[in-house]
């Protein structure tokens, strides 16, 4: 019974730091732990977690005179929602900036080991990165070599397919059908 007296604090929380910033702090403090985790599953890096974790805050402060709900689902619905728009554009800005990084030399800031460790443990990724070992070894060779190099490594269609001697369109194909494979387990959608 005490988590909906926690909840009804999140969304006076919410609704207050639209006239008082200071209490924007209660409501970080009540989600930062489940939002880390949130991008922590969804990306496998406990530092990009902690960036997006942080961009998302950083948005939410920003365009709080915005949120218009007052029930505690709506201020976890808008705050996940901004959460899930960050997560997308880390996909899509990614690999851009990461090429962008290693060519002037630059590395992104650094977490201590064990805090990335921690948010690891917290997040279940060791128990995860089990899971998704296992569900690969369960599916056709050649699709989970695909599926590893294209999306883990994050190697091109065409790199992978003049490494195999296959068409790009053959490439893809066994990335789908190793995706698919891979979603047909359940395993990992109930992982995260």
């Amino acid at each position: 019974m005490e988590r909906p007296a926690r909840r009804r604090g999140r969304e006076a929380a919410l609704a207050r730091s639209a006239e008082d910033a200071e209490a924007f702090k209660d409501f970080y403090l009540a989600n930062v732990q489940r939002l880390v985790v949130f991008f922590t599953r969804r990306t496998l890096n406990a530092e990009v977690a902690l960036d997006l974790t942080g961009e998302t805050f950083a948005t939410a402060l920003q365009r709080r005179r915005q949120f218009r709900g007052r029930s505690d689902a709506e201020a976890e619905g808008w705050l996940f929602a901004i959460a899930r728009s960050q997560l997308a554009h880390y996909w899509r800005r990614g690999v851009a900036e990461r090429r962008a990084l290693e060519q002037v030399g630059l590395d992104p800031p650094c977490v201590a080991l064990s805090e990335l460790e921690r948010i690891e443990e917290l997040a279940g990724l060791p128990e995860l990165r089990g899971r998704v070992r296992d569900a690969i070894a369960g599916i056709h060779p050649q699709q989970a070599y695909a599926v590893m190099q294209r999306v883990v490594e994050e190697r091109g269609y065409d790199d992978l397919a003049a490494e195999l001697g296959v068409s790009q369109d053959v490439v893809r194909a066994r990335v789908s059908r190793g995706l698919r494979a891979l979603a047909a387990t359940g395993e990992l959608v109930a992982a995260a």
